[in-house]
């Protein structure tokens, strides 16, 4: 074992120096030896006798070899040629130049650092390994980008700040993907006998992390239970995404219960943001979100909410009515006997009306919050909002 280690240690440090082998055995063990097959006819095989840099001979088993890669017929001729160039500047830039020609990549570097070595100023060599002047001195550009703070990552250049942030995001995303595995396997827990530990584990969440996978089963759980539950955890964590999570279920979950249990939750919450999101929900085309949205200002919402809540007191929306079906056709008949009176008609197009809602949800709204109560009269609201206003900006300028 000591005898094979020195080998390779020879082995690689000649090739270094100049002496290139005819082939590369990859070792199980994660090593490598480079050297001549020297029973290279041995079938089946039991063994690799190879003849390394320094004459010697060393032989291995068969299974302790992973991998064999043999010499293309360039890198053969390469082999042959070597020795016939001097160790000049000229010899070892000719020489690169016929490894450029037959595409020995590796072959070729090794010259052209050995002629920078030679000629530290040699314009053409340090050009082909990639260098350029900067600032009177030749440097890599990997010398330069590091010189600036640079660092190599995940193929590109950036700076350790960007670095540390996409780390960062990179442990978040992976801390955020195992939260969403468990949470799944403890709502697929409730409703079985395992519910109890469940549910006291859900409970037991203290980590910001699994906010988004929490707001997802706050979604799309199918019982109401399920989703109070969520919901329940959610608003432990207080994050701003969670916050933003119950605003949403407030408005969109199907079951009431269900939404006035997120407002529970958000009420005890000074959040202007969660104000902000409901009184952007006033100005929807949809009757129902309007209402939903002034039940849940009548839970946070605050003095900035007047004013858009009294805008939507009483809003306009289309509707159709009429055939669900249009340009089919349908069949009429006589009644009384009057010829003529039957026959076959297209159905009209369904017709579309616009109609006005008082939004009764929004109405009490206002009233909790101003103890006011003009009805729906939306021009009185006006009135008696700039008065308040105006009277406000009085007190300010004598203060």
């Amino acid at each position: 074992m000591h005898r094979l280690s020195a080998v390779l240690f020879v082995a690689i440090g000649l090739t270094t120096a100049g002496w290139c082998p005819a082939e590369v055995f990859i070792l199980e063990s994660g090593g490598r030896i480079e050297g001549e097959l020297l029973n290279p006819d041995e079938s089946p095989r039991q063994k690799f006798v190879v003849r390394v840099a320094d004459g010697a001979t060393v032989t291995l088993r068969a299974d302790q070899v992973r991998q064999l890669l043999r010499e293309r017929p360039e890198e053969a001729e390469y082999r042959r040629i070597r020795p016939s160039y001097p160790d000049t500047v000229e010899g070892q830039w000719a020489l690169a130049e016929w490894c450029l020609e037959h595409r020995l990549v590796d072959q070729r570097q090794r010259h052209l650092q050995r002629v920078i070595e030679l000629e530290p100023d040699h314009r053409d060599a340090r050009r082909a390994l990639g260098y350029s002047q900067f600032d009177g001195q030749w440097m890599t550009q990997d010398e330069v980008m590091a010189q600036r703070g640079y660092v190599r990552y995940q193929g590109r250049w950036r700076t350790r700040q960007e670095i540390e942030l996409l780390e960062r995001d990179r442990q978040l995303g992976a801390a955020q993907k195992e939260w969403y595995v468990t949470i799944n396997r403890w709502h697929n827990w409730l409703g079985t006998d395992r519910a109890g530990q469940a549910r006291q584990n859900l409970l037991s969440i203290d980590d910001p992390h699994a906010v988004p996978a929490l707001a997802a089963r706050l979604t799309d759980a199918r019982h109401p239970q399920a989703r109070i539950l969520f919901a329940q955890v959610l608003a432990r964590l207080d994050t701003p995404e969670a916050r933003e999570a119950l605003a949403e279920a407030a408005i969109d979950d199907p079951v009431e219960e269900v939404r006035l249990s997120c407002l529970d939750y958000l009420k005890p919450i000074d959040d202007p943001a969660m104000n902000a999101f409901f009184v952007g929900k006033l100005r929807s085309r949809d009757n129902n979100t309007i209402n939903r949205a002034g039940i849940a200002l009548s839970y946070v919402g605050n003095e900035t909410a007047v004013g858009p809540l009294i805008d939507a007191l009483v809003t306009t929306h289309t509707f159709r009515l009429g055939s669900q079906n249009p340009g089919a056709m349908s069949m009429s008949f006589p009644t009384g006997g009057t010829p003529g009176g039957g026959g076959i008609s297209m159905n009209p197009q369904p017709k579309v009306i616009r109609k006005q809602m008082r939004n009764a949800a929004v109405l009490e709204a206002l009233v909790g919050l101003t103890g006011q109560n003009f009805s729906y009269d939306q021009r009185a609201w006006q009135f008696w909002h700039a008065s308040q206003r105006r009277r406000d900006r009085v007190d300010a300028r004598r203060d």
